[in-house]
């Protein structure tokens, strides 16, 4: 008489096998997925230093909107001024939001005008980058503002503060930019009747180009 137990081990193996080449596929393709479509992380290249005399620029770095697509500022400036709102958090991303009425209503007005979200966040691991990029993707549902809202996740934060002479990154920034990233005007804050004011004054003040 055949004794069956080899073979319901053979079995066992063989089950075993196949569950461990899946196991194994599966974390292939997660990880070709998470490749593909995390966000990339981005260097900080100084064109001069704050330090310097007549000398504060946006220095250049690349990002990607919330519709997956990629461009590096300030040489992808689409305007003679971009009225950028620099948030350096999740949670000022979310805040950043106030301002959008006032930004679209100020671009309406000067077609010299351009808007922009530029968050400076840090370099974070790709599944937590995925994931900060899905998240503010699924907030952000307008598809004007989807278009102008980058995220950047910076190799070295520090020297992004430190070429627009910024201390910390504890609040959000406003910055008017020329098309070559030079800093013209500066504001900080969390939106507010009385800074929509100043920068409606600030833009009002702009020759039109």
């Amino acid at each position: 008489m055949v004794d069956p137990k080899p073979a319901a081990r053979g079995y066992a193996v063989k089950r075993i096998r196949i569950a461990g080449l899946f196991v194994l596929a599966i974390i292939i393709a997660a990880g070709l997925l998470m490749a593909l479509f995390t966000p990339p992380t981005s260097s900080v290249e100084i064109a001069c230093l704050s330090g310097e005399a007549g000398c504060m620029q946006l220095p250049a770095i690349t990002g990607t909107n919330l519709n997956g697509e990629t461009q590096t500022f300030p040489d992808d400036f689409a305007h003679p001024y971009q009225l950028a709102i620099i948030p350096f958090d999740r949670e000022q991303q979310v805040r950043l939001l106030d301002f959008v009425p006032l930004l679209k209503e100020l671009s309406a007005a000067r077609p010299d005008i351009g808007y922009y979200s530029l968050a400076a966040l840090p370099d974070l691991a790709a599944p937590i980058r995925l994931l900060v990029s899905a998240g503010m993707s699924a907030v952000v549902t307008d598809p004007e503002v989807r278009a102008v809202a980058y995220i950047f996740y910076l190799e070295d934060r520090d020297a992004f503060l430190d070429a627009l002479d910024l201390p910390d990154a504890d609040a959000i920034r406003v910055y008017v930019f020329d098309n070559a990233g030079n800093v013209l005007w500066r504001a900080e804050g969390d939106f507010t009747p009385a800074l929509a004011e100043t920068i409606r004054a600030e833009i009002a003040s702009l020759p039109v180009r």
